[in-house]
């Protein structure tokens, strides 16, 4: 008998488990840590266990879940009854109140520069693009043209000598460029805008990603994600403010293999901040260490 498990009654368990109302985000972290294997497929498995568990509660006469508050949405078993409802939106009211909830973008630079250094896929040092320091330009003219933070992940920090020579004769990149577009909240009603501001300040990296420190878990939300994901391939990452390396990569971005250097250059030429950046990328290559100042992680 397979021990493989469907994502709803992965969701069963969690919630049984913990007899907690959860997010979907914490019932697939749950998951993880407990080791448990869905027999379901997909290429972003949180995208198809929130679908699951939406759809199963929309059209499900018999569902054995139900969802019980929003932003975020949480989930509860059904036999719990009505005191999980009422007591998850106290609790939420709260949290929504707390003065430790970040309310400007920039509050989450650090979070995000401890992520993407600590982790595996990034292994990236990252710097703050202040956008007030750019030269004035006609109304409109630079409009989401700057990123919120940019990243660099260095050749020289994962391969031999050897290789980085091999690596120079064939002409391959020295680096891989990322751009990231941070957003407190995301959700339905500012997803289209915000994806779209990535798309366009992200379109000279090799890969783009939209930031958040809460999503919105709708179904809705995600097929329009996954939507744009597909045509545009700006990926998203969900931060996780008390520890900063246990972040996800929510929807994995589609990298590119060539820089927009035109791009690059009107970026180096309107802010002095990226001009710096893409100047410390060449002289850390040089001498083949990183020796210039990047963002501090937490």
């Amino acid at each position: 008998m397979s021990d493989s498990l469907s994502f709803l009654e992965i969701a069963e368990k969690a919630l049984a488990e913990t007899r907690e109302p959860m997010t979907v985000t914490e019932i697939w972290n749950f998951a993880q840590k407990k080791k448990l294997k869905t027999n379901s497929v997909g290429k972003t498995p949180l995208n198809s266990l929130s679908s699951a568990i939406y759809v199963d509660i929309k059209n499900n006469p018999r569902t054995i879940l139900k969802q019980i508050s929003k932003g975020p949405s949480r989930f509860a078993l059904t036999e719990w009854g009505e005191f999980f409802s009422d007591q998850t939106f106290k609790l939420q009211s709260i949290h929504l109140e707390d003065d430790n909830t970040p309310q400007k973008e920039r509050e989450l630079h650090p979070n995000l520069a401890a992520f993407v250094y600590s982790n595996l896929q990034f292994k990236a040092y990252v710097k703050t693009i202040y956008h007030e320091v750019s030269l004035k330009a006609k109304r409109g003219a630079n409009r989401w043209l700057h990123p919120d933070i940019v990243g660099v992940r260095f050749a020289f920090e994962e391969y031999e000598p050897e290789t980085l020579a091999l690596q120079k004769l064939m002409g391959a990149a020295d680096c891989i460029l990322y751009s990231f577009e941070m957003k407190v909240n995301l959700h339905f009603g500012n997803l289209r805008e915000a994806y779209f501001q990535a798309v366009s300040n992200s379109s000279w990296a090799n890969e783009g990603y939209l930031v958040a420190a809460y999503i919105e878990e709708e179904s809705d939300f995600w097929d329009e994600l996954n939507r744009l994901n597909n045509a545009f391939g700006i990926g998203v990452i969900l931060l996780d403010l008390e520890n900063p390396e246990n972040g996800q990569i929510i929807v994995a971005a589609r990298p590119k293999a060539e820089l927009d250097i035109g791009t690059v250059d009107r970026l180096a030429y309107s802010n002095k901040n990226f001009k710096e950046f893409i100047r410390n990328i060449a002289e850390d290559i040089k001498v083949g260490k990183v020796k210039s100042e990047y963002d501090k992680r937490n």
